[in-house]
């Protein structure tokens, strides 16, 4: 294998995380962290907002169970850990 070669994996080694990397990051700035209250009327089956009730339970057997909220808003807004 000569040194060119070496060179060109490193490349694409780098190119192919630089996109995970970007990919991740777009995903992450479109997260959105839900109250109970925001999430029970979003999975509420009214209209275009049934089809992500589906989706979400569909999900669910695949998972290792309910997701549990371990944090929650307080009044003023900031984070608080909650025991369950």
């Amino acid at each position: 294998m000569s040194p060119g070669w070496i060179v060109v994996a490193a490349v694409i080694a780098i190119g192919a995380g630089a996109l995970l990397w970007s990919g991740g990051r777009w995903l992450a700035n479109s997260w959105e962290i839900l109250d109970d209250d925001q999430l029970s009327e979003k999975l509420a089956p009214r209209g275009s907002s049934h089809s992500a009730a589906v989706w979400l339970r569909v999900r669910g057997w695949f998972t290792g169970g309910p997701r549990r909220l371990t944090y929650r808003r307080d009044k003023l807004g900031r984070f608080r850990r909650i025991r369950r």
